[in-house]
């Protein structure tokens, strides 16, 4: 198992192998075993944003927006400071019609952006 960082109040060690291995089913085209797979994950590791993000991912592609905004909001929530996270919840906000939504998560991506084009200056 691998230390990374978790986004949570206390640091643990993830299991990354574990993860890895969603993420083989899930390039297999195996969605259903890697959003089970992935869920089982979240629950026994709940401040693993990696594992939100791959469910946000395995939704989408499975047609089920409501579920994949849903799993994006929760790897915001442990992620906060990604912006790439925002950028995806805008984009499946869009598709879902959500514009203000969509744009508000946009504007926390720019605002993450900008903090970092500027950290240091």
């Amino acid at each position: 198992m691998e230390t990374i960082p978790n986004h949570g109040p206390e640091p643990r060690i993830l299991n990354m192998e574990q993860y890895d291995a969603c993420m083989e089913l899930h390039r297999a085209g195996r969605l259903d075993e890697a959003a089970t797979a992935l869920e089982k994950l979240a629950a026994e590791q709940p401040n693993f944003a990696l594992a939100y993000n791959a469910l946000a991912a395995i939704n989408k592609k499975k047609g089920d927006l409501a579920t994949a905004i849903g799993y994006a909001q929760k790897y915001c929530e442990f992620a906060p400071d990604d912006a790439f996270g925002y950028t995806i919840l805008s984009s499946y906000q869009l598709e879902a019609g959500n514009r203000p939504a969509a744009e508000e998560a946009l504007g926390k991506a720019y605002d993450l952006r900008f903090k970092e084009a500027t950290a240091g200056h």
